[in-house]
């Protein structure tokens, strides 16, 4: 037995080195904004407010809950496990206690939320003078193009500085500024201003050459492959470089996911958002894509997905994901069913939308009514062509009462395919967590296990 266990006292004397997260607290005032955080809750006489942060941060919450708590008459809560990403703001778990507004920190997807929201910032250290160099040096061979300057999140607090020398150099630029408030022309949490404080359309820096001041990750991934600038660089102030942002070998990637789509037969609508009303509308575009080229669509909410999860439902041929632009499971691989944004599966199933596009929507409320990339839903009739992955005959079989269909034998048919997935569930050896209330046998608590999970004392030596 000791070849497959370890000593209890191993584990015992194992030193855990924990991160420091504790700060004083005249830095704790400043770094998290919490004398303007006071300021908005006592003016907007919230009563309930929730404190959401991520993980990271989770080791500092109790002390900034105390500086808030001192400072307002507000009845606060702290939100740790979210119940999608840390990034969207938790409207759910706010209802649960409900609150009246939620204070959100951290890295922001700047998302719509149907419930008040202050956000605070993560603040990085930016060293300014060698972003100035660097983009005085690389940026020489495009001084007769017009220049367009995004920056991360974390550098909001030193953008002055940023856009002072920029527009010096560049006085014909644009700066895509943080825009916490939903106003037109707000792109992914940015607006498009030049000097003058002009604002301008995303459609107006297609032809610039667009520069990221951070680090490389989702945000930096999505501005690139969803506008067409006419070359996108990096720059990286803590690697002290610049360098080229080119996707192509996603691209290819995900226009086989669109070939994918048009060949899935059962189709599964994966909710990973639920704040804002943009998500019903998403999710019901997203059936009738489905409806009207005769594919099954189901909505499958599981929290947090994972592999185990989504493993359990074998019909569903590939997933679309209602999530926030920042969520990185969309180029996850190891799942068993490729998951698709739903701008993929509009390519895919809407006849009205070009087939070949050279960028890519990340967020799905672009593609509603009344938006940049919303295009009309037209009924398609049966069709017949060749799948470029199989290499098969794919038939696209529509029935509805304009092809002879009549109500009552739409309803039959619709009827037949919920319960045929419903005895497939119903067949399985585990089918989920059940309450089984009045079935379970009263009984007194008895005394339970003691020790560590190495060595229960109840076990044999």
């Amino acid at each position: 037995m000791a070849n497959f266990t370890t000593d209890g006292k191993i584990c015992i004397e194992r030193e855990i080195k924990a991160r420091e997260t504790e700060l004083e607290k005249d830095d704790l005032i400043p770094r998290f904004n919490l004398l303007e955080t006071c300021k908005w809750i006592t003016e907007n006489n919230f009563n309930k407010v929730c404190l959401q942060f991520p993980d990271e941060l989770l080791g500092i919450s109790a002390d900034i809950y105390e500086e808030i708590k001192n400072r307002t008459s507000a009845d606060l809560y702290i939100l740790g496990d979210t119940s999608y990403a840390s990034c969207c703001v938790d409207s759910v778990a706010a209802m649960h206690v409900q609150g009246e507004a939620v204070v959100h920190y951290g890295h922001s997807c700047f998302t719509q939320t149907n419930i008040p929201v202050f956000t605070v910032l993560p603040k990085h250290h930016l060293n300014v003078d060698v972003t100035k160099k660097l983009l005085t040096e690389h940026m020489k061979c495009v001084e007769n193009t017009k220049l367009c300057l995004f920056y991360g999140a974390e550098y909001e607090h030193c953008k002055d500085e940023i856009t002072l020398f920029y527009f010096q150099q560049y006085p014909e630029s644009y700066v895509a500024y943080i825009e916490k408030q939903d106003i037109p022309n707000k792109y992914l949490g940015r607006v498009i201003k030049n000097e003058r404080n002009e604002t301008f359309s995303i459609d107006d820096v297609q032809d610039c050459v667009c520069v990221y001041v951070g680090s490389r990750g989702q945000t930096s991934f999505n501005f690139s492959i969803s506008i067409p600038a006419s070359k996108w660089y990096l720059l990286d102030p803590d690697d002290n470089k610049i360098t080229t942002i080119e996707e192509s070998v996603w691209s290819k990637r995900r226009r086989y996911l669109v070939e994918k789509c048009r060949d899935a037969n059962v189709v599964g609508i994966l909710v990973c958002k639920l704040a804002g009303d943009q998500t019903k509308d998403i999710i019901s575009r997203m059936k009738q894509l489905c409806k009207v080229n005769g594919k099954k669509s189901y909505i499958v909410s599981v929290g947090k997905p994972n592999v185990a999860k989504l493993a359990n439902f074998p019909e569903i041929d590939i997933y679309v994901m209602i999530a926030c632009p920042e969520n990185d499971l969309y180029s996850c691989r190891d799942f068993y069913r490729p998951i698709v944004y739903p701008f993929e599966l509009e390519v895919a199933l809407n006849s009205n939308r070009e087939a070949y596009y050279n960028h890519h929507v990340t967020d799905y409320d672009e593609l509603l009514p009344g938006k940049r990339h919303h295009c009309e839903i037209s009924h398609i009739k049966e069709t017949t062509d060749v799948s470029l992955i199989t290499g098969n005959i794919r038939e696209t079989k529509i029935q509805n009462s304009e092809l002879g269909d009549s109500g009552m034998e739409l309803v039959e048919k619709q009827n037949w395919a919920l319960e045929s997935i419903g005895s497939n569930l119903q067949n399985r050896s585990w089918s989920g967590l059940e309450q089984k209330l009045g079935e379970t046998e009263i009984k007194k608590a008895e005394e339970g296990r003691k020790g560590i999970p190495l060595q229960y004392s109840n076990e044999p030596e």
